[in-house]
């Protein structure tokens, strides 16, 4: 159980300090910006000088849709070298990513601060959330997916929540001023070469929609596949530097609660938490301002390997402030929202963590 454990905790970590982009780049292959992906000739195939492999850097994955194949980092390794799974890793291991690889993928991927839009930028974002909200209650599939992972209509009503339906949003600025913009901000993109002459595609298609709303204005986007499937991203983000998913309803506030993930978030929500999320288990010291006030910050990490080195950062950098709230093994908070008594589960663990002087005196 042990070296499971501990192989599961490495191939995180090389998926981290390996970044898809620099993995492929070192390969010879030159990847260029196409809206939320990097896009490059697929080694697998003769291709005839098309771009079919896209790489996806927020979910560290990438796709050839020629081949129909895609993977992480490590799988990219295993078919360009032949490889099995073991030697793969280890040779990850041994090549460390090059800096000049680096500053290389760096300049394609274009960081944009989705804090400092343009008035015509953000006129097209608060345009494209109305869209996708209204999509979402004509969606079947979208609520019910909500629903079963135990987010209220409430929610979705209050969090801006929608879904992109592939169409709507290109046919409502092909007759207006925006199509550019869209494409800029990455909303919409030109179609494969398969697809000529079809309308301009849009990112999220077939997506979720969670937006970050500050001061009643769309900011950003995150999309979540309505599937599982190994061809597609889990979740897509719009690129650059990704803002912090609920900073206003934190902000000023002397407890907060810090989650992982987005569904993590949207239940932090459902239980009126005062919750944020990184959407994922980074976030740099430079952008921790905004916690000055906060007295008590709560990890409610995932319960994994990779949850508990996050844990350990975070206590790093805000100090005794910070307090990891453990969740069962294998589970994030919208995992445990929805087993039987999962919620009156959470708010033992909070109580636990509030009086610890009590805890131990209730088993004395």
């Amino acid at each position: 159980m042990t070296s499971i454990t501990t192989r599961r905790h490495d191939v995180e970590r090389l998926r981290r300090e390996h970044p898809i982009a620099d993995v492929i780049a070192r390969y010879g292959i030159e990847l260029r910006q196409a809206g939320q992906a990097l896009v490059g000739r697929c080694p697998f195939h003769p291709d005839s000088d098309r771009p079919n492999l896209h790489v996806y850097p927020d979910s560290a994955r990438w796709f050839c849709y020629r081949c129909s194949t895609g993977g992480d980092a490590i799988d990219f390794v295993r078919r360009q070298e032949h490889l099995g799974f073991v030697e793969a890793c280890e040779r990850l291991m041994a090549v460390p990513a090059h800096p000049l690889t680096k500053a290389k993928v760096s300049r394609a991927r274009r960081e944009r601060r989705w804090d400092r839009l343009t008035l015509e930028e953000q006129i097209l974002m608060n345009t494209a959330c109305a869209l996708y909200q209204h999509a979402l209650w004509r969606e079947p599939r979208a609520l019910t997916y909500l629903r079963e992972r135990g987010i209220p209509d409430w929610v979705i009503r209050r969090c801006g929540l929608g879904y992109a339906d592939g169409h709507s949003l290109e046919a409502y600025l092909r007759h207006r001023s925006g199509l550019r913009t869209a494409q800029e901000l990455g909303l919409l993109r030109k179609p494969g070469q398969r697809d000529g002459g079809k309308p301009l595609a849009e990112f999220f298609s077939g997506r979720i929609v969670v937006p970050e709303i500050r001061a009643g204005q769309c900011v950003w986007l995150i999309g979540r596949d309505l599937g599982d499937s190994p061809h597609h991203p889990k979740y897509l983000a719009l690129s650059g530097e990704r803002p912090v998913l609920g900073f206003e309803r934190v902000i000023g506030q002397r407890t907060a609660f810090l989650v992982e993930g987005v569904f993590d978030y949207l239940t932090a929500i459902t239980w009126r938490l005062a919750a944020f999320s990184p959407c994922g288990t980074h976030l740099p010291a430079d952008r921790l301002g905004f916690l000055a006030r906060a007295e008590v910050i709560y990890g409610v990490l995932d319960g994994d390997m990779a949850g508990e080195a996050a844990g350990q950062r975070f206590r790093q950098q805000l100090g005794p402030r910070f307090h990891p709230l453990r969740l069962p093994d294998g589970c994030d908070l919208n995992d445990l929202a929805r087993r039987p008594g999962g919620r009156p589960a959470f708010f033992r663990l909070l109580a636990a963590a509030r009086h610890p002087q009590g805890k131990e005196n209730s088993h004395a």
